[in-house]
């Protein structure tokens, strides 16, 4: 029995202690699930920025992407989207590589030439409407919308 009697009378410290371990675990799950949080957070996609001439040439049936400032794009990150009157064409990275004189990456002043007539079988008329999309393949994102008139 003169263990129970110390036990009862030293009762106050082991609720102390007790107090400060949950209080200590709690913090720690706190701060673990706050850095889980932070840390997997993949951050913002890489998009390249980039300034593109765009223009068209109807009795050519070619139009014309001109890079005029930014960040050089390689060739294999990059797919050209051509909606003519609501009809999707795709214009692929080998494409653009061959287009580009097999250069890996589109630079400054180099001009992407696309023949609609010999690509798709289509030829461009001064009613259509034509929206020319430029996609990162990485991340899957539109990187220039262009709206083309004709010259």
């Amino acid at each position: 029995m003169p263990n129970i009697k110390k036990f009862i009378k030293n009762r106050s410290a082991v609720s102390d202690v007790m107090g400060e371990v949950l209080m200590t675990t709690i913090a720690v799950l706190l701060i673990s699930s706050i850095s889980v949080f932070i840390f997997s957070y993949d951050g913002a996609a890489d998009v390249p920025r980039a300034q593109v001439k765009e223009w068209m040439d109807t009795q050519k049936n070619t139009i014309y992407l001109e890079h005029s400032g930014g960040e050089f794009i390689d060739t294999e990150d990059l797919e050209i989207v051509v909606n003519v009157n609501g009809t999707r064409y795709v214009y692929n990275s080998s494409q653009i590589y061959t287009n580009l004189g097999n250069k890996t990456s589109w630079e400054l002043g180099d001009r992407i030439e696309i023949d609609t007539h010999s690509e798709w079988n289509l030829d461009i008329e001064e009613k259509h409407e034509v929206n020319v999309y430029l996609i990162d393949m990485p991340s899957k994102k539109v990187f220039q919308n262009l709206q083309l008139s004709t010259e």
